[in-house]
């Protein structure tokens, strides 16, 4: 797979899957464009990096922007072929400790931050004819998941648009994928926001299955966008997880929520 000359953006780039994902994206030739709130990590990622890379400082619950990134794509190089909407936040906790402000925080993020970054690069694919819009969930996104409801609830939402949008845009040549990643080792848990008496990075380490490499993670996402996958899904633990809760919902819901108290 190659991705010379092409362009992308990816948000939450500044660690974690986002920024194994512009090391791979890099490394195949793309031209890209890192973006996240976090200016010290993306200062990092420039230093370790090589290629055509540039990274800009920005909130993906600003809509504005994010718009502000894609016309400048636009204006560099005359189209965006890929969009990677990855940031992301995990909230954990007692559902009856959730609070209006941590609500609207988790749903800004990891919901409006993927609503406009679809959203904007959707609106520039129509007018080329074509490109990839590709949204991180989580398994979280398909699955029942005790005190992670908030986070559930916003890749569930995520998986909605993605799915919808993709049915409705392939008769303009727009693509449209979602990841379903297991637990990838990076430091989204150790950031959670915790509600009182819950800790998600204890949760995280109890689980009995390996945690995946941000890289491989990243080869596994690229892997499936090369065959437009609409579900990208790994590793083939997760796989066999989903596909068995939806055949036995009833039976799977212990199972999976087996041990999330601290």
């Amino acid at each position: 797979m190659t991705y010379f000359t092409a362009t992308a953006i990816v948000t939450g780039a500044a660690s974690g899957i986002g920024r194994a994902l512009v090391t791979r994206l890099l490394s195949h030739g793309a031209r890209v464009y890192a973006v996240d709130r976090d200016a010290a990590g993306l200062d990092s990622l420039a230093r370790s990096s090589s290629g055509e890379l540039t990274t800009l400082v920005v909130d993906v619950t600003a809509r504005e922007s994010l718009a502000e990134v894609v016309e400048r794509v636009i204006a560099d190089h005359g189209r965006l072929d890929y969009m990677f909407n990855n940031a992301g936040i995990v909230v954990g906790g007692d559902f009856a400790d959730m609070t209006d402000a941590t609500w609207r925080k988790i749903v800004d993020i990891n919901f409006w931050g993927v609503v406009h970054g679809t959203h904007l690069a959707y609106a520039r694919m129509l007018e080329q004819g074509g490109g990839h819009i590709v949204n991180t969930a989580s398994s979280a996104g398909v699955l029942p998941v005790a005190r992670s409801t908030a986070y559930a609830a916003t890749k569930h939402a995520v998986v909605g648009l993605s799915t919808s949008l993709r049915a409705e845009a392939a008769e303009h040549g727009i693509k449209v994928s979602v990841v379903l990643p297991g637990v990838v080792d990076t430091g989204i848990f150790d950031n959670a926001v915790n509600l009182p008496g819950y800790s998600y990075r204890a949760s995280i380490d109890k689980l009995p299955f390996a945690k995946v490499k941000p890289l491989d993670a990243a080869d596994a996402i690229l892997h499936g966008v090369a065959k437009n996958k609409q579900y990208i899904s790994f590793p083939a633990y997760n796989r066999i997880i989903i596909g068995l809760n939806r055949l036995l919902p009833d039976v799977m819901a212990p199972i999976i929520n087996r041990g999330g108290r601290k």
